[in-house]
């Protein structure tokens, strides 16, 4: 996983925890992809000053995740949930008629869980 998209799975979950100047910034460059002299000019603050801010967003969400380390359990959540529905792509073809139906609500149920990202 690249670091911008590692920093907007942090933000998701830890971004919260940062002052709202952070939070803020943090959206205008990650999200709105604002370059820091826009950034900057749209803050009243310098180039530097952005990024110092930046910088220290990121450290806050790298530590929140060492600490909770909610992201790595959710991505490996999700890769087992992966992993489960490709088993059940495979053994439709041997599920009974009678169990069709329950067959393919247990799999909708956890294609439903991945892409709400309920794990």
């Amino acid at each position: 996983m690249d670091n911008i998209t590692k920093l907007n799975l942090l933000f998701d979950y830890y971004g919260d925890f940062l002052t709202k100047k952070q939070r803020d910034i943090f959206e205008q460059y990650y999200i709105n992809d604002l370059s820091l002299g826009e950034i900057a000019e749209n803050s009243g603050i310098t180039r530097q000053g952005v990024h110092d801010i930046l910088r220290r967003a990121e450290r806050t969400l790298e530590n929140f995740e060492k600490k909770l380390d909610m992201v790595n359990k959710y991505l490996s959540y999700r890769k087992k949930i992966e992993k489960i529905l490709v088993l059940l792509e495979e053994i439709e073809p041997g599920v009974a008629a009678e169990y069709k139906q329950k067959f393919t609500d247990i799999y909708n149920g956890v294609a439903t869980l991945l892409k709400e990202g309920g794990v």
